[in-house]
């Protein structure tokens, strides 16, 4: 059965306010995570690619999880037009086998949100980093329930608290923690902050 990420995925990227927002998640991420030519990196719930792709020139490999054919199939077929490196995997961490690591960079872009189980995530992607990786996490700063309106369905999470997923991230192991403004996200007449949390695996 068909995902409601499946049935949106070939009018995703028509969206000029998602290619924006990746565009300025990405920006934030460089600015904070020294990006290297010989790294190899996991972006998780990579929907169409939009933060995989910017990533891609940057690194050795890029590997895109997602959980939805659909979007992966539609980000196999930009990357196809390209010349980077980028694989793609279907995945949820929660219930499927992992990656063969280990990874120098796991990254997200408001994926959080849908994850039920966010510390546990978070284990697993300290698992699968190697030591001194980074990671990189983008979402929606805690809010009123308003940015999703008719597609809540499988959103697990209004928006965070950053204290709290600093506690999150320290929980899991990791170091130097470190939480910023990353966006504004304009949606539905009203301006959402998203932020970027940053940390590494000792």
């Amino acid at each position: 059965m068909a995902s409601p990420f499946d049935v949106r995925a070939r009018t995703w990227d028509d969206d000029p306010r998602r290619r924006g927002l990746a565009g300025s998640i990405f920006a934030a991420l460089e600015r904070a995570v020294p990006l290297r030519t010989d790294m190899v990196a996991l972006d998780y719930g990579a929907g169409t690619g939009l933060l995989t792709l910017a990533l891609a020139p940057r690194v050795r490999r890029v590997l895109a999880v997602d959980s939805s054919a659909g979007m992966l199939a539609v980000l196999a077929e930009k990357a196809g037009a390209g010349e980077f490196a980028v694989e793609t995997l279907r995945a949820d961490f929660a219930q499927d086998p992992l990656p063969a690591g280990p990874f120098d960079l796991v990254a997200s872009a408001m994926t959080l949100h849908h994850v039920a189980d966010v510390a546990g995530l978070l284990r697993t992607f300290f698992a699968l980093l190697a030591p001194g990786g980074w990671i990189a996490l983008a979402d929606l700063d805690a809010e009123d329930g308003t940015f999703h309106g008719a597609h809540a369905a499988g959103v697990h999470h209004l928006g965070f608290d950053r204290t709290e997923l600093a506690a999150k991230l320290e929980a899991a192991g990791f170091a130097d923690i470190r939480l910023a403004d990353a966006a504004r996200n304009e949606k539905n007449g009203r301006a959402y902050a998203v932020f970027l949390a940053v940390a590494r695996k000792p």
